[in-house]
């Protein structure tokens, strides 16, 4: 090979007529001319493929302004490549002119624009809202309470619906005994207790927690185990009576009472365990009239 034809193929004069330097790594340009470092970047020699670039893309530069009359602003869309393509996109277009605005005039009362009347009511839409969930989990009353006059006849939805209340009693119970604190006792070791004074409105209910069973430590020295006792009826009717402020005699006998699943109420005997008359989440009241 020629040695002059050799130098040609390693290095060339840059294109552009006022540089025409002899680079030996020259770049070549999209319109396939050869420049130096300095000249290679299109707007650096006057590409003329720069210019179609700019001609094609000029309907995109443009930045459409808000529809309101006085205002120059670039409206929302004006962001968007291309302001016609919605495919995967929600159109920030008012809903009820159609038109394209800026932040600041996008809502419909901002540029006097009255928006469409919803298709469906909202008092129906919540209506059936509620009639499926009513369907799934059993009607229920507005405080969450357990002693709902509404209960379902089916007595796994029966159970679900329980097991939701006491969810929810978990929340806001307080212990009943005063000894007892939050963190002393685990929550599967506390009986929830739904309790208001018969005759009294259901803002009056208060919710409750006890324990289901208390450690008693014997005063004999000589004995080194422990013994645990069930929390009875009658202790958890003093406490109860001590929390709402009443006085219970001989001549003024208070009774615990307990609405069971078909809304009986029974009276609750004192000289037996609490745990073993009531389910978990029951609703009890205080009763002075309750014949014996």
């Amino acid at each position: 090979m020629p040695q002059a034809h050799a130098n040609a193929e390693i290095g060339a004069h840059c294109a552009l007529p006022s540089c025409n330097l002899n680079d030996f790594l020259p770049i070549r340009c999209k319109c396939d001319q050869l420049f130096c470092r300095d000249h290679v970047f299109p707007d650096a020699h006057s590409c003329p493929l720069l210019a179609q670039t700019q001609t094609t893309s000029e309907p995109y530069m443009k930045l459409q302004r808000c529809a309101a009359p006085s205002c120059n602003k670039p409206s929302l869309e004006a962001y968007v490549a291309n302001a016609q393509d919605t495919l995967d996109r929600s159109p920030a277009l008012c809903p009820g002119c159609k038109q394209a605005y800026c932040a600041q005039h996008r809502e419909p009362k901002s540029h006097s624009c009255s928006p469409p009347e919803p298709s469906e009511p909202a008092p129906q839409k919540n209506a059936a809202a509620k009639a499926l969930l009513a369907k799934h989990f059993g009607a229920s009353s507005d405080s969450g309470s357990g002693s709902s006059n509404t209960r379902p006849s089916n007595p796994k939805k029966l159970a679900q619906q329980r097991q939701i209340a006491v969810m929810k009693m978990r929340h806001k119970a307080k212990p009943l005994d005063p000894k007892d604190s939050t963190g002393s006792v685990p929550m599967d070791q506390r009986l929830h207790v739904f309790v208001r004074q018969e005759g009294q409105d259901k803002a009056s209910e208060r919710v409750f927690w006890l324990r289901k069973v208390v450690v008693h430590i014997p005063s004999s020295y000589s004995f080194t185990g422990r013994c645990e006792q069930t929390i009875w009826t009658g202790r958890a009717l003093d406490m109860l009576a001590s929390q709402f402020k009443l006085v219970i005699s001989d001549t003024q006998p208070l009774k615990l009472l307990y609405t069971n699943d078909e809304g009986t109420m029974i009276a609750l005997r004192t000289d037996q365990p609490l745990a073993d008359q009531i389910p978990d989440g029951a609703a009890l009241s205080l009763n002075r009239e309750f014949p014996v």
